[in-house]
């Protein structure tokens, strides 16, 4: 019996993770293989796609990569919300935790650090083409609020990673930009009662549970693959997506109760990123532990 409401997108999203976590097992030889439950089945589009995912996670966790660098010492010695804008500090860092070579991913991968933590999982191709196709159609469906997203002018301290010098020529007729959705927005550094969770403003709009909808099958890929990848962090955000489904119907608040209905990521924020070229830097207010996934569009060069 799923742990998850029948009536939310994330029923699915929670199928086809249990599918992908099967079927990488049993590629990796851990245990039998498994036939997708009937709800899979008939989203055929989704089904084909999970089980091109395990096959490249599978790939992907049998091809390793080691390099002599520690993971956990470099993540002790950053300074509490570091940026990794200072390029002072950045060039003592790579002095510090200089890795003991460079490497060039070609194939699905794990890279390991010296004590075999992995750091990241490199899935080239994992997205199939039918996926990437949902995924062009919710960016077109979302080209009005990533027009709206750059922000000008000559000071780049505000919002400086939707500026506009962050963004290439557009050659696909796409609209460049850069947006959050969520179902349940919190500000970092502002807990509750402060601040609480709330609908953010892209998906507050008329068309919020379209975009939800279109997003559907690409962010239960993304949930699929997190499940293998980072498993406790999977779970941890399930739960939180029950919480605030919880914390919804206790509040009454029936915007957030429809978005969360339709909104089918484990994770609780999906960015979306048009022709967006950006600065090296850090994400802050973080964990190490945590996971961040990236999917893209289209060809792309070797890592």
């Amino acid at each position: 019996m799923s742990l998850v409401p029948a009536d939310w997108a994330l029923a699915t999203t929670h199928i086809a993770s249990d599918y992908v976590c099967c079927q990488f097992c049993a590629i990796v030889g851990v245990m039998p293989k498994v036939l997708p439950l009937l709800e899979l089945d008939v989203v055929l589009i989704l089904m084909l796609g999970c089980s091109h995912l395990a096959r490249i996670l599978a790939d992907a966790y049998l091809n390793p990569v080691t390099i002599n660098f520690d993971i956990t010492r470099y993540s002790e010695v950053l300074q509490k919300q570091e940026r990794g804008v200072s390029l002072g500090h950045e060039e003592y860092l790579l002095a510090q935790y200089l890795p003991d070579r460079e490497i060039v991913l070609k194939h699905p991968a794990v890279v390991l650090d010296r004590f075999g933590l992995i750091m990241l999982w490199y899935l080239p191709r994992a997205i199939d083409a039918a996926i990437q196709n949902d995924m062009l159609a919710a960016m077109m469906m979302m080209s009005g609020l990533l027009g709206k997203s750059i922000t000008r002018g000559t000071s780049l301290k505000d919002k400086w990673c939707a500026h506009e010098s962050n963004f290439q020529i557009n050659e696909h007729c796409l609209t460049s930009g850069c947006i959050n959705l969520s179902p349940g927005w919190f500000l970092q550094a502002h807990p509750a009662p402060q601040f609480q969770p709330e609908v953010s403003v892209t998906l507050k709009s008329n068309n919020g549970v379209a975009y939800c909808r279109a997003m559907c099958r690409p962010v239960a890929l993304v949930a699929a693959a997190l499940r293998v990848m980072h498993s406790s962090l999977y779970w941890s955000s399930l739960t939180i997506q029950l919480g605030l489904g919880v914390w919804a119907d206790t509040h009454q608040t029936q915007t957030m109760g429809t978005q969360l209905r339709e909104w089918a990521s484990v994770f609780t924020i999906v960015a979306v990123m048009c022709n967006w070229y950006t600065p090296l830097h850090r994400d802050a207010l973080s964990h190490a532990q945590w996971f961040d996934i990236m999917t893209s569009v289209g060809g792309y060069t070797s890592a």
